[in-house]
């Protein structure tokens, strides 16, 4: 199975993420590359910060 960044569309492929097209008739798995994931965790925290939410600690 081919996991699929559903941000960037990169493809990990042996441990790496790349930029390059998916098989054709590959089954694919969406998440998120490392940068994408930093990004939408930095965008989820600001939107609870700025309405009230608070982190457990």
């Amino acid at each position: 199975m081919l996991v699929i960044c559903c941000v960037c569309h990169k493809t990990k492929a042996h441990n790496r993420w790349a930029k390059q097209a998916a098989k054709s008739g590959a089954q694919l798995s969406h998440g998120y590359c490392p940068q994408c994931y930093r990004q939408m965790m930095e965008k989820i925290e600001n939107f609870f910060a700025m309405n009230g939410y608070r982190k457990s600690a």
